[in-house]
């Protein structure tokens, strides 16, 4: 078993690899262009939040997929991913 601070090493190297995988897939669930903003874990839960909020750009985007209508994109968008356990078949 490894020390305290080699764990809390792992643990935040995986939940840097959570929000790398976050801030490429997340954008790709629209068909706009987005901002991924914000990306905190929560321990008690186990979960990452993630903000997202339309690009600069959406608007127009929106509005040329609407066929030129006017496009407000006030606000903001927040998904919660709980994150499991996967047991390998070596376990």
């Amino acid at each position: 078993m490894g020390s305290l601070n080699e764990e809390m090493a792992d643990v935040r190297s995986d939940i840097d690899d959570v929000r790398t995988q976050l801030r490429e897939d997340v954008p790709d669930f629209f068909e706009f262009d987005v901002t991924v903003g914000n990306i905190s874990y929560n321990a008690n839960s186990n979960s990452v939040s993630v903000t997202i909020e339309p690009s600069a750009r959406a608007r127009d985007q929106l509005s040329a997929q609407l066929g030129g209508v006017d496009v407000r994109t006030d606000g903001k968008l927040e998904f919660e991913f709980r994150l499991t356990e996967s047991s390998s078949p070596n376990e």
